[in-house]
């Protein structure tokens, strides 16, 4: 019997980027009808190498065989004629245009004359197809007349997905897809997942949450430091040698959750209410306590922490803060009121990508290094130094863009920038969205520095497990209001998991 052929095969790949070594020689085979799980730090080159098989990178060394046939893959439209799909980490959608645009993206429908020549965009048509590809198959509500930018986060991660589907590759690249989706549009993802390889397609999957490598994944390959260090049937693994793999060493607490003892009220919500999208919310945050604010996709948790800092308008209700009415209506004015603010949309709403580490780092602060002569870039390097340190951030040089550091570094580049504006609020929307375990810890123990100070903070998570390890209190938002107010130690995941699903919580004290 002869040995199949795989579908994509690597031999010795190896990039690097600014005279660094991502890729230090890679090989890997995949085959018809399996999803295999690509796993590794921020960093370990993941990313990089699948923009090398779909031609947003061009190799420096190596060899890729598609069927047996050496391929010279130099761009994304190459890739594309060779079948391959790719779901990106950060969005490659267009927000401005519309959910149907976006769909058919590069493969637009035409109506055709008799003689062959095309006549102007098959609108309709494509509008169909789209409603079919999200509705029936993703069994996803989405309008697809709406504006990318206009939809929820999570269901332009379903557009995305959605696209890759309506492509009808033979493989699909799957970069860290679940990140901004609730627990029903997971199922969703992995019944398609299952769909695809019962269709022999070949699927990449790319997750910080080893859960889904378990659920959906035949083989796992790990990266680490630029090579392949393990490669093995996901069956015979174990969730602690994965984590051991990656980062070369075992990790015994994923949340490093420091038991304060909470301070004074350092803030009061009061009835704060937003039109349809939320109305009177309540909650207190003490000194050295984090609050955390969960419920389903739509609920109103994103808005109710924008409006807090002065990117989302409210209509009624108050904002106390050390006794003193305050209104945020500005994000000058929450900063003035020393709110500090970190976005789950890191591309798009965080990072200034084509600066440099120490511009993004400084920007919020710039008052630290503003002198009479103007602006001091030494004193800027000073304090970049001093956080990159602090911080353990893994750069070349400080002046390298933000965009080329991984996840977990862009993010405390983020919290470096806050930290130096010395708030007493920080709020954070999906702290740990797209960052491995270790960066994920990392993060973790900053926030338990920050409360040290007599600081506060304001959790909002989908990843109920996140909230819980991490979390004092916890504020359950369900429609739009608030449902319950429970602590920590007076709930399992597995009763967060129904609260957060229905909106009901066993305790309705501690507000």
């Amino acid at each position: 019997m002869s040995e199949r052929i795989p579908v994509i095969e690597v031999k010795g790949i190896k990039k690097g980027f600014y005279g660094v070594p991502v890729l230090k020689g890679i090989d890997m085979k995949l085959y018809e009808g399996e999803c295999i799980s690509l796993i590794g730090e921020n960093g370990a080159g993941k990313s990089t190498l699948i923009k090398i098989l779909c031609g947003v990178y061009t190799k420096d060394e190596g060899d890729i065989f598609l069927y047996g046939e050496k391929q010279n893959i130099t761009s994304a439209e190459d890739g594309k004629k060779l079948g391959i799909s790719v779901i990106y980490q950060e969005l490659s959608l267009f927000p401005d245009m519309r959910v149907y645009e976006n769909m058919f993206t590069n493969s637009e429908l035409h109506k055709t004359k008799k003689d062959g020549f095309l006549k102007p965009l098959d609108i309709k048509a494509m509008k169909e197809k789209s409603k079919e590809i999200l509705h029936d198959k993703l069994n996803v509500d989405i309008d697809v007349n709406a504006k990318v930018k206009d939809i929820p986060f999570s269901q332009r991660q379903m557009v995305e997905i959605g696209r890759a589907v309506l492509a009808d590759s033979k493989i699909i690249f799957m970069d860290e897809p679940t990140t901004a989706l609730e627990d029903k549009e997971k199922k969703t993802l992995f019944r398609i997942i299952k769909d695809l390889k019962a269709q022999n397609k070949t699927i990449i999957f790319i997750s910080h949450h080893l859960d889904e490598i378990f659920e959906n994944c035949e083989r796992t390959i790990v990266l680490r430091d630029g090579y392949a260090v393990l490669e093995k049937e996901t069956a015979n693994l174990t969730q602690q040698e994965l984590v051991k793999a990656m980062i070369g060493k075992n990790v015994d607490n994923y949340y490093p959750k420091v038991a304060y003892q909470p301070g004074e009220k350092i803030l009061s919500v009061n009835n704060l209410s937003s039109g349809k999208v939320f109305q009177n919310i309540s909650f207190d945050v003490h000194k050295k306590e984090v609050v955390g604010i969960i419920g389903l996709a739509g609920c109103g948790k994103y808005e109710i922490v924008r409006a807090l800092f002065g990117a989302h308008a409210y209509d009624s209700g108050e904002i106390i803060k050390d006794g003193k009415k305050i209104k945020n209506r500005t994000i000058n004015e929450a900063i003035n009121n020393k709110f500090a603010f970190i976005p789950a949309e890191r591309k798009t709403e965080s990072i200034f990508p084509n600066r440099e580490v120490s511009w993004n780092t400084t920007i919020a602060g710039i008052d630290h290094i503003n002198t009479k002569k103007g602006l001091s870039l030494s004193k800027e390097k000073e304090i970049t130094a001093d956080y990159i340190e602090n911080l353990k951030i893994k750069v070349t040089n400080q002046k390298q863009p933000i965009a080329s550091l991984s996840g977990g570094n862009q993010q405390k580049v983020i919290l470096a920038r806050w930290f130096l504006t010395d708030p007493d609020i920080l709020i954070l929307e999906e702290p740990t969205r797209g960052i491995d375990v270790n960066a994920k810890t990392e993060v973790y123990n900053l926030i338990m520095e920050y409360l040290a100070q007599d600081k506060g903070v304001i959790l909002v998570s989908s990843e109920e497990e996140e909230i819980l390890g991490i979390c004092d209190r916890i504020v359950v938002i369900h429609n739009g209001k608030t449902t319950g107010i429970i602590n920590r130690s007076d709930i399992d995941i597995e009763g967060l998991k129904t609260i957060t699903k229905f909106g009901k919580a066993a305790d309705q004290g501690g507000m």
